[in-house]
Order: structure tokens, then sequence, then C-alpha cells
């Protein structure tokens, strides 16, 4: 397969990035996985600009676009895949119709969890790690891809579902397809993100820690700085560029997906919710959880109500 052709945006093409939204998915701890699909059989409609604190894995299976990472662009093909860390502002472009796709979005915490010594941190880097536009686009072999979009679609069918053990299926699908892909990069001789893995990792995952264990309480650079035993300028840069953004919006993230948990349980109404996680202003609470799930506690409580 002839490779897609990259090239660096002038002027005029980067004007997007002026236009980058927050978009949200109703994410959260206890579904930490969201999957998107659809076909596009006609223009325009062009998506939004957008970031997100989630990393994603989409591919095309029929079609052709135009995909825009940070200051790059890049001619997107069906067979391909895209893979994107949290906070790249991105876009895209639709070339030839129809356009049918799939997106599966997840929690860095999916990864984080298996811990340091596991390879979900060695998976995390592909996405997070700095790379060019052209290092996120993969094309897998036939055999490979074929068994990729098999995944793809069990994806789609487990997320659509409400069987027992959706989320553990999910789960198991996801971690399936990403270490086929990480197997079959390494077969070629492809490494990205493991470079000083090892160091970068340390103070990360020390940082990572003192953030799940406290939380619901006040935290101060001073606290993360002591427990990573690093700086805190070398930790603001380590931070951002280990999970592409920073500690106080992941901390904001875990939060929020940590209450929205709490009210999908049944188990604390609101206010009992934001407190339990670190919250002393409902006012604040509110606009964050909005910003992190696109509808107020109160909405989401009531969604999750009406589900059940």
């Amino acid at each position: 397969m002839r490779p897609s052709v990259k090239r660096p945006g002038n002027p005029p093409e980067l004007a997007w990035l002026l236009d980058v939204t927050e978009s949200r998915q109703p994410l959260s701890e206890s579904s930490p996985i969201w999957v998107r699909h659809g076909s596009i059989e006609q223009g325009p409609p062009t998506p939004y600009p957008e970031r997100h604190p989630y990393c994603e894995i989409s591919i095309i299976l029929e079609g052709q676009g135009t995909s825009f990472v940070e200051g790059e662009q890049i001619v997107r093909k069906a067979g391909e895949l895209m893979l994107l860390g949290p906070g790249l502002p991105h876009w895209g472009r639709i070339q030839q119709y129809p356009l049918r796709f799939i997106t599966a979005y997840f929690l860095p915490s999916v990864l984080i969890e298996m811990g340091p010594k596991s390879d979900g941190v060695r998976i995390l880097r592909r996405f997070t790690a700095r790379q060019s536009a052209a290092s996120r686009l993969v094309h897998p072999p036939p055999k490979l891809l074929t068994h990729l979009k098999n995944l793809f679609e069990e994806m789609i069918e487990e997320f659509e579902s409400d069987r027992f053990g959706r989320e553990v299926k999910l789960r198991t699908l996801l971690l399936e397809q990403l270490v086929l892909l990480l197997r079959w990069e390494q077969s070629e001789g492809r490494n990205i993100g493991s470079e000083e893995l090892e160091l970068d990792w340390r103070a990360i995952m020390k940082t990572l820690q003192h953030l799940r264990e406290h939380y619901s309480e006040p935290v101060y650079s001073r606290d993360l700085t002591r427990a990573a035993g690093i700086s805190e300028s070398r930790l603001k840069v380590l931070f951002h560029e280990a999970l592409g953004l920073s500690w106080v919006k992941y901390l904001q993230g875990y939060r929020i997906y940590r209450a929205a948990a709490l009210l999908n349980e049944g188990t604390h109404n609101v206010t009992e919710a934001a407190l339990a996680v670190g919250f002393d202003s409902f006012a604040h609470f509110n606009k964050t959880f909005r910003s992190f799930m696109g509808v107020s506690p109160k909405q989401y409580k009531h969604i999750v109500f009406q589900k059940s």
C-alpha cells in the first residue's frame, strides 16, 4: 500500500486551530471506553476541530479524507488507523464518499491501571509520545487489518449491548487490538515512545499514584514533587509530555469520572458525590462536570436513572 502523503500546513490551513473546542464523550471510571461508528454519505458535514482528555484509535473502512493533527495534515485512506493521545487538537475533511468509520475512545487509566511493571505504560506511550502525524497513522498488512477490523466490529456489538460483562469484554477487545498492533510494529522495527521510558515513567507513576490516593483531598504541586522526587518545573513538563495534559487537568478529570461512577451506582446524590471526590464548591463541581461530561451532574443522574 502506498503511504499517505504528509504536508506541513501553511498559515491558511492552520486557521482551524483557532476553532478547536473540547469534545466530550460520556466516559467514566466505570465505563472508560466509548465507541462511535457511522457512514457519512454526502457533504459537507465537516466535524468541528476538537481535542479531548482521552486516547483515541480510529479506522476508516471506506472512503478517504484529510486529517489535521496540530500543525500537520495527512491523507487518510480506507484501511488505515489513527492513534491520538489526550490533548491533541485534530480535525478532518472528507474527500471521498461514503466515509465509513469506527472510533474507540478510552481513558488513559485503562492502561495506567495495569501498573508500572506491565506493558500498559508502553502501550500508552504509543499514543502520548511526541511524534509526527505520519507516525500516528498506521498501515497494517492485509491479514492483521482483517483481524483488527473484526475486533472493531466486535467492540461495536459489545458496546451497543447490555449484556453481562460488557465493560470487561470491551477492555479485552481493546487491549487485544492494541497488543496485536504494537507487536506488529515492533516486528517492523518501530518502537515509538519507548525511548527513556523507565526514567520518565518512574516519576509519572509516582505522581499518578499520589493523585489516585489523594484525589478527594486538596492537592498542591509541592505534594506531587515530593512524591515524584523531581522539581516542580520538571514535573510540569514531564507530565504534559507523557499524558498530553497538565496534572491539574488530569486530576479534574479523575475526580469527575469518580463522581460519575458514584452517580451511576446510585449510592450518592449530586452534593454527596461532589464532596466525596474533593470539590468544596457545588458551582465549581457543576461547571467542571459539564465541561467533561457534556451535561450537568443532575442531568447525568437523570439519564442514568432513565436507563436503569
